[in-house]
């Protein structure tokens, strides 16, 4: 059955799918801000004569599908997000524990780009706020997590060898020049001296940068591409999960520390992340596991070559997405926390 719209749901289809008690009626409503791809809370009624109160099935769960409008799809389809993310819940969420949904069923068409996941909804849960940071505490529980799944694949053979998750870098050192021209235009007039240093030192060493990082010498694992506080539901009284991570779209293999240094760099304001970056290594280093090759000290470097990450998206999301004034404070937080970070563990030294 093929499912691109909840409007293709059936309580049959729903019954067979989650393994339940009859399913009697549902309800669907739209839930997130996605421009690629829709989610949908599919609210569930079974059949009483056939369930014993609470085991009949969750209440909830999520639906997710290619976007409808036909030119976001295509993108989608052509960047392979709706393979990535599809491969990741059946290839690779399997063989892990921690912040993952649990998935009920998957489905890609590689030729329409019509794809659908059902997922065991993360409610009760709060979503992240980039703007406002993590707590110490949040910060904490989404480093272990990380650790918790990125530890058992670090330098898997097998993933570092799969086509779907080494498509190569859709950024060049040419884009990138493009795109901060405009950002310069934009918030130029707000940036310091500092922050203009970083940016372009950075874009002007983009390719050299990136080819030294492919030539295999850093330890290499499963990177989620968008680690950050607006993918992150923190699970509240009730909710199975302490931790929920979402949107796997941009998932690949590359260099293992890429998404702790993402988050340290736009997670926490400035003076947290220099009060506990070292609590906060060394719980992700510890959440590795004890069969983990890599030293603190790895770790740290880890972070101080991919503290570049945060950089990036800020330049690139701001010009790509349209401009809202929530988004303008979000890019020049990210800005700063992540330029900050850059100066703050010497990143700069790394370039050509």
């Amino acid at each position: 059955m093929r499912i691109e719209t909840p409007g293709d749901l059936t309580a049959e289809w729903l019954t067979e799918t989650l393994r339940s008690a009859p399913v009697t009626a549902f309800e669907t409503e739209r839930i997130g801000t996605g421009q690629m791809s829709e989610c949908y809370r599919v609210t569930l009624q079974y059949d009483r004569d056939d369930c014993a109160g609470s085991g009949a099935g969750p209440a909830s769960v999520v639906l997710k599908v290619a976007a409808a409008d036909p030119t976001s799809r295509q993108t989608g389809l052509a960047m392979g997000l709706y393979e990535k993310e599809v491969r990741f819940y059946t290839d690779i969420a399997p063989r892990l524990s921690g912040p993952i949904a649990a998935c009920h069923h998957t489905a890609f068409d590689p030729a329409t780009g019509v794809f659908d996941l059902l997922l065991d909804d993360a409610a009760p849960a709060r979503q992240g706020d980039e703007i406002r940071g993590a707590s110490i505490e949040q910060a904490l529980l989404a480093v272990t997590e990380l650790g918790r799944v990125q530890g058992p694949l670090l330098g898997d053979p097998d993933l570092a060898a799969a086509p779907w998750l080494n498509q190569g870098a859709p950024v060049s050192q040419d884009l990138i020049a493009a795109l901060y021209t405009g950002f310069l235009d934009r918030y130029g007039p707000t940036m310091t001296d500092d922050q203009k240093n970083v940016c372009e030192r950075w874009v002007e060493s983009f390719d050299a940068f990136m080819a030294t990082e492919s030539e295999g010498r850093r330890p290499t694992g499963l990177v989620h591409g968008d680690y950050r506080l607006d993918n992150m539901l923190f699970g509240e009284p009730g909710a199975e999960r302490p931790l929920t991570i979402v949107d796997w779209q941009t998932v690949t293999w590359g260099p293992a520390m890429t998404d702790l240094a993402y988050f340290l760099g736009c997670a926490l304001p400035t003076e947290m992340r220099r009060a506990h970056f070292e609590d906060l290594v060394t719980a992700y280093h510890g959440a590795l596991g004890p069969q983990c090759p890599l030293h603190p000290v790895d770790v740290r470097e880890g972070v101080r070559r991919g503290s570049f990450m945060g950089v990036t998206m800020t330049i690139i999301a701001s010009m790509v997405v349209e401009r809202t004034e929530r988004g303008d404070r979000m890019f020049l937080t990210m800005l700063d926390r992540n330029c900050a970070q850059v100066l703050d563990t010497d990143a700069l030294a790394v370039l050509a």
